[in-house]
């Protein structure tokens, strides 16, 4: 194919930029979405051969293996061309010379060349949102509520059989919602049901679901929890299935098919509105497909309002979108205190231009939960303070927290009604000087390119996490002891990767600690 190694070389290298960029990035990108297998070329037949060959995923898989697809082919493209480029220089001028090691070493060199420049290539587009207007995923400092246990080990005994104190008007629903509002993300079987009748005993109205939470179980559970109840409540779901949101171009039947199976799980004929999900882009929000959808849904009865849902590094971009479409009568944003400033800004635009009601979303900002007695000084419980930050903004209409122990009822709901005080404020202040160079924001990666290992710098410190803050020792140490590197070299190293966190992690100090504490196993 190349007679000439060098621009073998050169070609193998622009085909590993081009691959990385176009292909690899954006197929990292969208990954960290969520998207159904639709989303993906053949993706529900690779969602099926996985789950034939190993067990049933509860996500899909597609975008990962085209990913790894990507990157193979770059790399077996870079060892091909190279290979046969120096195995012809070399019949030039010996033919006699035996053929079948000839070019290898050239071509393996090749072929991880261009998996690193691929990869980084993708990396850049993915994690730091090169070409997408946005920080990338590197920007989103936000761990999921429902994989943290955020209760407070002391309950105070006035916290029990609270009740929901305040009602807002939630934008042009004019629906008057609880101020704390039930997430469901964790709720499945009968102890969620129990825990999800509970709240709504306790004067909560409005519970936000979908398909793909806890693979549709909390979609049934929420169907047992309000038989009998169902018309006291605002009920919200999600353009969805279980295993992932739908893509732009989606038909419109199945968008209609997604919404009627969550209406079969819940047992209800309506749910009152319905989310574009975890949307990142503009072309999935305003996908005409998902618009005529619910125009029939609403025509039939089964859908009253259409909203979305953005956590997602184009979450600016995406908001201001729906504002100016005109069509979106609720948006539910991510908010906590130290999250990007403009969010203030696009609350209040739709507020006052489309009288949107608006829900904040992931108002706990990650947590370190082991040792939360140590803000009782500042505040009668972290989660609370936190709440009432988000309810403190006049543009919030309702804050949502996943509910999923017994407690949470309690101690989440006692929250309701109650002004941000200095004391509340103390209590994020000292939460934010208790992460400052230690929290490693999810998504983020940006000292992985400085380490001359290799290592695996954010997985190290999540199973530290995991030993330190969790308390789950075994856990880390085992996920630990997993990596294919580790963290034994950084204690001689030159530490190239000093400055690099924008969190202000002093990496070499923590991974060299994090290998003692990791290794006493």
């Amino acid at each position: 194919m190349f007679r000439s190694p060098r621009n073998a070389w050169l070609a193998a290298l622009l085909v590993a930029l081009l691959g990385g960029w176009f292909v690899a990035g954006s197929l990292l990108y969208h990954a960290f979405v969520g998207l159904d297998a639709s989303a993906w070329w053949a993706g529900e037949s690779i969602q099926r051969w996985v789950g034939s060959v190993a067990s049933e995923p509860r996500h899909a898989v597609a975008g990962a293996v085209w990913l790894v697809v990507t990157l193979l082919g770059i790399a077996a493209f870079g060892f091909f061309a190279v290979r046969g480029a120096v195995r012809s220089r070399v019949a030039e001028t010996d033919p006699e010379r035996r053929r079948f090691l000839t070019g290898a070493g050239a071509g393996a060199g090749a072929a991880l060349s261009s998996l690193v420049v691929g990869g980084g290539v993708a990396a850049s587009r993915g994690f730091l949102g090169v070409g997408h207007d946005n920080e990338g995923w590197a920007g989103m400092t936000l761990i999921q509520d429902r994989d943290m246990a955020f209760t407070h080990p002391n309950p105070e005994p006035a916290w029990e059989g609270s009740r929901i104190r305040d009602y807002r008007r939630f934008g042009r629903t004019d629906w008057q919602v609880s101020d704390i509002v039930l997430g469901t993300g964790r709720i499945r079987d009968e102890n969620g049901e129990r825990i999800a009748r509970e709240a709504i005993d306790r004067g909560i109205n409005y519970f936000d679901t979908s398909p793909d939470y806890s693979g549709a179980g909390s979609e049934e559970a929420m169907g047992r929890a309000i038989r009998g109840v169902r018309d006291k409540l605002f009920i919200a779901t999600k353009f969805c299935t279980p295993i992932g949101h739908l893509p732009p171009g989606t038909p419109v039947e199945k968008y209609k098919e997604a919404v009627e199976a969550s209406l079969g799980r819940l047992g209800t004929d309506y749910v009152d509105l319905v989310h574009i999900h975890s949307c990142d882009e503009i072309d999935r929000l305003l996908d005409p497909n998902v618009h005529e959808a619910f125009a029939q849904l609403k025509e039939e009865g089964k859908v009253r309002f259409l909203g979305f849902s953005t956590h997602t590094p184009n979450l600016v971009n995406v908001a201001n979108a729906a504002i100016d479409d005109g069509r979106f009568d609720v948006m539910m944003l991510a908010y906590h205190q130290g999250i990007w400033s403009p969010i203030d800004a696009v609350m209040k635009r739709a507020r006052e231009e489309q009288d949107m009601g608006v829900v904040a979303m992931k108002t706990l900002k990650g947590a370190k939960h082991r040792g939360l007695t140590d803000f009782e000084p500042y505040a009668d419980s972290y989660v609370q303070a936190a709440l009432k930050w988000s309810l403190s903004n006049p543009d919030v209409s309702c804050a949502v927290i996943s509910f999923f122990e017994e407690q949470h009822v309690d101690e989440y709901i006692a929250a309701s009604g109650l002004p941000f005080t200095p004391k509340d404020q103390a209590a994020l202040d000292a939460y934010d000087a208790r992460i400052a160079g230690s929290y490693c924001g999810p998504h983020c990666g940006r000292c992985l390119g400085s380490c001359p290992e290799e290592l695996p710098i954010h997985d190290v410190l999540r199973h530290r996490m995991y030993f330190e803050d969790y308390g789950w020792e075994k856990e880390g140490i085992s996920q630990y002891a997993k990596l294919s590197r580790n963290a034994s070299v950084c204690a001689e190293c030159s530490a190239p990767c000093t400055g690099s966190c924008p969190f202000g992690i002093q990496i070499q100090e923590r991974m060299v600690r994090a290998h003692d504490l990791l290794t006493l196993g």
